[in-house]
């Protein structure tokens, strides 16, 4: 995944704060809590989901829908083949991150398996077809996940370190409740 950095205001800032609380949420909704239009609201997610920065999705539970084991998996890949490799196993639908990296691993993958049989199979089996310059591997069973949030009003507070650029809070959107039936 390419990044570019796009500079996002303290309006957008607010909007996906207030889809990633619920993406179901209608823009009229959004755009009373915040003092602005639905149109505008509109106009805005329609831009930052052309400009690839956001993708309202559905997030679930993976232990609740049959995820048996949860891993992260470090792989270290001959020098010249770490694209290709991480381009490989991005492929494979249990994978569920990848990222190249310093250090330890050159590739760092998160994967969905149903159970420990089928992790092993992935890591014995699998990645060796798919990428065969690996070189060797390091698992590391997720025994509890104790945080796995996407909150981006969270994330926006760590970078402006709980102020916003022009001194006003941003507003706490899940509080605001419209009774309305506009969709989203």
């Amino acid at each position: 995944m390419p990044t570019r950095k796009i500079a996002l205001d303290k309006v957008d800032r607010q909007i996906i704060t207030a889809l990633a609380r619920d993406g179901r949420r209608s823009y009229r909704e959004i755009g009373r809590a915040l003092d602005i239009s639905e149109g505008t609201v509109r106009k805005r997610v329609a831009r930052l989901q052309e400009d690839g920065l956001v993708r309202v999705t559905l997030v679930g539970n993976p232990l609740s829908m049959g995820v048996g084991v949860g891993a992260m998996i470090l792989l270290r890949v001959k020098p010249g083949h770490v694209r290709s490799t991480a381009d490989a196993l991005v492929k494979y639908p249990n994978v569920r991150f990848v990222s190249l990296s310093f250090g330890k691993g050159d590739v760092i993958l998160q994967t969905l398996n149903k159970d420990v049989a089928d992790l092993h199979h992935f890591v014995s089996e699998t990645i060796p077809e798919a990428a065969p310059h690996v070189t060797s591997t390091e698992t590391f069973q997720l025994a509890e996940i104790l945080k796995s949030a996407w909150t981006w009003g969270d994330w926006f507070e760590y970078l402006e370190d709980g102020s916003e650029e022009d001194g006003e809070a941003t507003p706490e959107l899940e509080d605001t409740v419209d009774t309305g039936t506009a969709d989203t």
